[in-house]
């Protein structure tokens, strides 16, 4: 598992290929991700937004950009975690995702970024 720390907020990712269903022939390579989100504040945070950059196989890069996770902007207590999971379609069977969730202290309003640690989308046994 991939992890950082920022601001106070740990996010750990883990990552799947799922070859059920991938569809090579079509250039479509399935992975779920897994983010687990830590908050060791004081303070409550909320998570109101996401941006992520995804790098293909090719050198090709796309950005997305959205309000909260999975369609929930979740309230995470201090000492207290958030999972989620999602996925991502590649074109290549290697690629790579890191970017940065938009927060909230709950107690004073102010936003913040924090940062999602790089981690590799890869077909097992492709880099052997």
């Amino acid at each position: 598992m991939q992890a950082l720390t920022t601001h106070g907020i740990r996010i750990g990712v883990e990552s799947d290929f799922r070859p059920g269903q991938s569809f090579p022939h079509r250039s479509q390579y399935l992975h779920v991700y897994t983010i687990h989100i830590k908050n060791y504040n004081e303070y409550p945070v909320q998570l109101i937004s996401r941006h992520w950059d995804i790098t293909e196989g090719d050198g090709s890069k796309k950005v997305v950009d959205g309000p909260g996770v999975v369609g929930e902007q979740p309230l995470i207590e201090p000492e207290g975690f958030h999972s989620y999971s999602s996925f991502c379609v590649l074109a290549f069977p290697l690629g790579r995702m890191s970017g940065y969730y938009t927060m909230i202290r709950l107690d004073t309003g102010e936003a913040f970024n924090v940062d999602i640690p790089a981690f590799n989308l890869v077909v097992p046994d492709l880099l052997n």
